[in-house]
């Protein structure tokens, strides 16, 4: 007797329960999840990097490595988080491999691969647009802490007041990247869907010609 297909079953119970499509899923908001944390580990990279850099900058005192450096150092979290996602797939395929995914496959070798690259690419794609929605709702509640110009920089800089400023927008900065990565996601089962149908139309016509 043949048995039910695991992945064939988990579709149909997902299918039984209704989640609407604009709202992320729970692997998108562990991904968004995961990048904001990492993010701390980007910035103490990049912090770092960019005060040595500078002050080579500074000591040769020339505009154009200036430009340079600064378009690499905007870049930079790209490479920082392929080779972290290659590094932790390397882990899995080694000693888990069972779990690995298989768009993965087997991770080899120390530079990263084609998948890794991606997964780079699009985080620094989601923190970039994270961080601009977030700091214009952010902007647009500003007025709630009753800003005022007369007042003194310290006044903004005291504990209470900046934790809720950071505390909305975190949250709008999480659910910005949650749903970016809905997108991906949604995207990606399209274009799965659509090959699918391809395939499964390309072998229907071979079978009527046979």
């Amino acid at each position: 007797m043949k048995q039910p297909n695991t992945q064939e079953v988990t579709k149909q119970k997902l299918q039984t329960f209704y989640w609407p499509l604009w709202f992320p899923y729970p692997s998108s908001w562990f991904k968004a999840l995961i990048l904001t944390l990492f993010l701390r580990v980007i910035i103490f990279i990049v912090q770092n990097t960019g005060k040595l850099g500078y002050d080579i900058v500074y000591f040769v005192r020339s505009p154009e490595l200036f430009l340079i450096f600064t378009i690499l150092l905007i870049l930079s979290p790209i490479p920082i988080i392929s080779l972290t996602h290659h590094c932790l797939h390397l882990l899995i395929s080694r000693f888990i491999s069972e779990i690995q995914a298989p768009e993965i496959g087997t991770t080899q070798g120390l530079l990263p691969g084609l998948m890794s690259w991606w997964e780079g690419l699009y985080a620094w794609l989601v923190i970039a647009i994270s961080t601009l929605i977030a700091a214009f709702f952010s902007t647009i509640l500003l007025p709630l802490f009753y800003p005022s110009y007369d007042r003194r920089i310290e006044y903004y800089t005291q504990i209470e007041n900046i934790n809720n400023i950071i505390l909305i927008f975190g949250l709008f900065y999480i659910y910005a990247g949650a749903l970016i990565y809905q997108i991906e996601y949604l995207v990606k089962n399209r274009i799965i869907s659509a090959y699918s149908g391809n395939k499964e139309e390309d072998t229907n016509k071979s079978n009527i010609n046979l």
